[in-house]
């Protein structure tokens, strides 16, 4: 067996510390984000998915462009040769 103490006495936390923790408000967030499912939650209220979503597109947006500008940039030689 292994030899475990405890400390059974200890003394009170004084009334500041007990306060500073006293938040009904976030214990209800922390509460209802806990418990509702990520799916049915809007991604415009959770602020990180919300920023992921607008990256990806912006990313998309530029890469789409660049190739269009890559597209509109190439001539075919044949059309060259016959004017």
């Amino acid at each position: 067996m292994s030899n475990l103490k405890f400390n059974i006495d200890k003394p009170d936390l004084p009334d500041e510390q007990i306060n500073k923790h006293k938040d009904f408000k976030k214990l209800i967030y922390n509460y209802q984000t806990a418990t509702k499912p990520l799916y049915k939650t809007p991604l415009y209220k959770n602020k990180k998915v919300f920023i992921v979503i607008l990256l990806i597109l912006l990313v998309m947006f530029v890469i789409i462009e660049a190739l269009e500008k890559e597209e509109d940039g190439k001539v075919p030689e044949k059309q060259e040769q016959t004017k």
